[in-house]
């Protein structure tokens, strides 16, 4: 799973707008992590028709088990990041998690 970790974009189904491609250069996100969050994060619907991905503990466990120490290691930085992916597999943003979010 090395390479992972070299990617410049997610290597997933999901497609990154342009918005989307300079909030990660600007907040220092990096692509590798998307592809984990987007296979891997706990889905909730926004309220708008999109979905938000983040981590929760059943994420973090899972990402224990999936990667190697080190880049489970490398990836706990990135916990707080979230995504928000369109209803036609758009990756809309990225951002850092200032908040917790109340339903």
């Amino acid at each position: 799973m090395t390479a992972i970790l070299h990617t410049t974009l997610p290597a997933s189904h999901v497609r990154l707008t342009d918005h989307a491609a300079i909030r990660m250069r600007q907040r220092g996100i990096p692509a590798w992590f998307l592809d984990l969050l987007v296979e891997h994060g706990k889905s909730t619907h926004d309220g708008h028709g999109a979905i938000v991905k983040s981590v929760c503990k059943a994420t973090r466990r899972r990402l224990q088990q999936v990667l190697p120490r080190e880049q489970y290691a490398r990836a706990e930085r990135w916990f707080n990041v979230y995504v928000v992916v369109s209803h036609d597999d758009a990756l809309v943003t990225a951002a850092h998690r200032t908040h917790r979010r109340y339903h």
